[in-house]
């Protein structure tokens, strides 16, 4: 049975997404920040559970910004056309989640002539911070004396990555890193050379995004040290585990040598442009 869930189930629904925490960052983080009947802020979510007689066994997230995402570990191709039914009208933007799971869900839906601006697997990394080496990074957060330098690093990663949806994109999440403690900075006689940012937090867990090194800086150790920096400061703040995901060879390296390692796949898809869903095909 696939049911739309309601207040009366967050508890279920996120000790279940606990269970696979580490590709349901985005769903859980979005069910701890804004519960199930949020219907204003882009990433309030709607919440459809998958269940048997033995409780919840899957479950599928429908942003309002226009972001899908899953976790049905046993998904079939006909339970797919199911989900692809129930968002007929929805004007979807993108999906992430677990490789195979994503597949089968965006093969179902009637997205014709839509252009992919990225859609791709990318390898899942776990690190529990308890093995975390002492880091010696100086690290600080942002300041508004950092405006314009954040502006032009999250342009450029987002460019990097394909993930740039246009616009004022870059300077909103500028002066965002700098109301919100997510993002910290690289320090190196009083120059900011690195930085990285948090895309999740629930349950004790971190979810690593927005690492970036201005290219003529690359090469010398500076992602890993600005994330074990990071990292070793959460440690002491309570946080027990980290995942991320490496968009490249060369940051997947920079994250095994500080001790991250590969635990699976993930994709993020992202349309150039939005798509309201019709009928499923």
């Amino acid at each position: 049975m696939i049911r739309k869930a309601g207040p009366e189930d967050v508890s279920a629904l996120g000790a279940f997404l606990e269970a696979h925490v580490e590709s349901s960052m985005f769903l859980l983080g979005n069910l701890d920040a804004y519960g199930t009947d949020n219907t204003d802020h882009p990433h309030g979510t709607t919440f459809f559970l998958q269940e048997t007689g033995d409780g919840i066994i899957g479950v599928f997230g429908a942003t309002n910004g226009g972001l899908l995402m899953c976790q049905i570990p046993r998904l079939t191709a006909l339970e797919a056309q199911t989900y692809a039914h129930l968002l007929k009208g929805y004007t979807l933007r993108g999906m992430t989640g677990a490789s195979d799971q994503v597949a089968l869900i965006l093969d179902t839906l009637p997205l014709g002539e839509a252009v992919w601006q990225v859609n791709h697997e990318e390898p899942l990394y776990a690190l529990d911070l308890a093995t975390l080496k002492v880091s010696d990074a100086t690290l600080r957060a942002p300041i508004e004396q950092d405006r314009d330098t954040l502006v032009a690093w999250f342009d450029a990663y987002m460019t990097e990555t394909r993930t740039h949806p246009g616009g004022d994109a870059a300077r909103h999440r500028g002066e965002s890193a700098i109301r919100s403690d997510r993002v910290r900075l690289l320090v190196e006689d009083a120059r900011i050379t690195a930085m990285t940012g948090l895309n999740s937090v629930a349950r004790g867990v971190v979810q690593i995004g927005g690492v970036f090194v201005p290219p003529d800086l690359r090469g010398q150790g500076r992602a890993g040290r600005v994330i074990a920096g990071h990292l070793a400061d959460l440690r002491g703040a309570g946080l027990e585990r980290a995942i991320l995901f490496a968009n490249s060879a060369p940051a997947a390296h920079a994250y095994e040598k500080i001790g991250f390692e590969k635990i699976g796949s993930y994709r993020v898809a992202l349309l150039q442009d939005p798509v309201t869903l019709g009928n499923p095909t």
